[in-house]
């Protein structure tokens, strides 16, 4: 996808001033209109602009909840020609008090953030941060739907930074690291992807997810397309249900486990679903068996999108896909825009079809590298190749299909299992909601099969049916040997199960049918 001249944010202005007094955004049974919209970005930059704000500056943003200031905030960033840095959370789902001033103020500080812009409920930890970062300014949001307090903006050319976000994620070692995503790939997806949608589309996009990740870049397009976002601060099954009957939901974006739990509620039969043209579900591959029993409800909208943050959007599994049982083990094919490859972990050698190795990948949207961490980017990023981690195949038809993380496969004696294959099978079984396979090291030093399962509510749960269940599928090896029972597992923003709370969950309780209400 090439760059674009245009600057995303200018789009996003002429579309909403063109609105008027038309919702852009609902948030908590508020509207904010185009012109609102459009008067608080420029507000809100030249408040930025007052406090000193340059040019490949960096904006950090502690806001709670999808409170539209955390777009506008970012909008106004990328105007000036600065980057935003979120420190409200990191992709792992941790957010607000789950971390720490001494965490954030690290994340602001390799940012080189000079302005941090905040709401009230996060002042006195923004004002605890300027007394550990003494030349870090503060801005105070706005609440609702009021323009942000500053001098009115002067027209100035647009200005174009050269890293969009930095988006902090745990990854694998625990350790926040920060990814910088390039401004001209999320400008160019914007800009192409908004031009794609037909002319006059009646657009209402449910956004449930942090905007500080990937759903933030689906809002963007849906506003620079003429559409209507409705801000959620989270998600709950039964609310999003009934937003998708009453505000007559066209999209919506939510993670594997949100999707389990729209088709085990028990209103999904009898609402109106006629308005919802794609049904976005990303994080993880999802269960065949639960896809086969979600199609005759939302068959006509379901679309899988596998991506990493590193990465972005990787590949789709389109509706039409959902419609052919062979592929519902698939995550789709590459995007147009997307190159992906699968290759030898060791040697870098370039595999043939239906061969197993890790993911590959190359686009205009994948990060630059890893904030202060040239180390780390020179393993991940190479010969303009990046480094996923995770374990796929490609099929002669161009289909991948993933079998988990490279450092997640458990050896079984002399057999390796593959969690995200143990997890189909077992979210394939009729009692079971939802799983998660990991590795427990036994006292000898080897390694076991150990899953976290979810109930159905009213299911017959018996860990021996289901060990049955996974040797009767694949084999007595890839049978778990102890199985914790949750009431839910534990999801992170990026809609993937946080397999870390998931393993320190199994270690509490490491005993065959131990049961924790999580």
């Amino acid at each position: 996808m090439p760059p674009s001249p245009e600057h995303y944010v200018t789009r996003i202005l002429d579309v909403v001033r063109r609105r008027a007094d038309a919702p852009v955004l609902r948030w908590r049974d508020q509207d904010v209109s185009g012109t609102s919209l459009a008067a608080s970005v420029h507000a809100t930059a030249a408040a930025l602009r007052d406090l000193g704000l340059r040019p490949d500056d960096t904006v950090g943003i502690l806001i709670g909840g999808n409170r539209p200031a955390t777009l506008t905030t970012r909008y106004a960033a990328h105007l000036l020609g600065a980057s935003v840095v979120h420190v409200s959370g990191v992709t792992p789902g941790t957010s607000g008090p789950g971390l720490s001033l001494d965490a954030q103020a690290r994340m602001l500080r390799e940012a080189n953030a000079s302005v941090l812009v905040t709401d009230e409920e996060h002042a006195e930890r923004a004002a605890g941060l300027r007394d550990v970062l003494p030349g870090l300014r503060l801005l105070t949001a706005p609440e609702g739907s009021e323009p942000a307090a500053g001098s009115p903006a002067a027209a100035a050319a647009p200005r174009r930074p050269r890293t969009a976000n930095v988006t902090y994620t745990s990854g694998s070692t625990g350790r926040p690291k920060g990814v910088c995503m390039p401004f001209e790939g999320w400008n160019a997806t914007v800009l192409w992807a908004a031009s794609a949608v037909p002319s006059g589309a009646a657009i209402t996009f449910l956004a449930v997810s942090p905007l500080s990740h990937s759903v933030g870049l689906v809002v963007d397009i849906m506003i620079a397309a003429g559409g209507t976002v409705l801000l959620r601060d989270g998600f709950d099954a039964g609310t999003v249900l009934r937003d998708i009957a009453r505000h007559r939901v066209t999209g919506t974006m939510i993670g594997v486990p949100n999707l389990y739990a729209l088709l085990d509620h028990p209103d999904l039969p009898h609402t109106d679903l006629a308005s919802l043209r794609q049904l976005l579900y990303v994080g993880c591959p999802a269960s065949p068996a639960r896809l086969a029993r979600a199609l005759p409800f939302l068959g006509h909208a379901l679309t899988q999108n596998y991506g990493t943050t590193e990465a972005g959007r990787i590949t789709v599994l389109s509706p039409a896909d959902h419609r052919r049982p062979d592929l519902l083990d698939t995550v789709g094919r590459p995007s147009p825009d997307v190159a992906v490859r699968i290759c030898d972990p060791d040697s870098g050698r370039v595999l043939g079809p239906d061969e197993l190795g890790e993911v590959c990948v190359r686009s205009t949207n994948m990060m630059t590298g890893y904030l202060d961490d040239p180390d780390l980017t020179a393993r991940v990023l190479r010969d303009g190749w990046l480094r996923t981690g995770d374990l796929g195949r490609l099929d002669a038809e161009g289909y991948l299909r993933l079998s988990g993380r490279i450092g997640d496969v458990i050896k079984a004696g002399d057999v390796k299992v593959y969690p995200a294959e143990v997890e189909h099978v077992l979210a394939g079984h009729p009692d079971v909601v939802d799983a998660c396979v990991y590795a427990y090291r036994d006292d000898n030093g080897l390694e076991q099969v150990h899953a976290a399962v979810v109930p159905r509510p009213g299911g017959a749960y018996d860990a021996d049916a289901l060990r049955r269940h996974v040797a009767a599928a694949m084999t007595a090896k890839h049978a778990p040997v102890v199985f914790v029972r949750c009431d839910r597992l534990p999801v992170a923003a990026s809609g993937k199960v946080d397999r870390r709370q998931v393993r320190r969950l199994g270690l509490l309780h490491p005993r065959s049918g131990s049961e924790h209400p999580s």
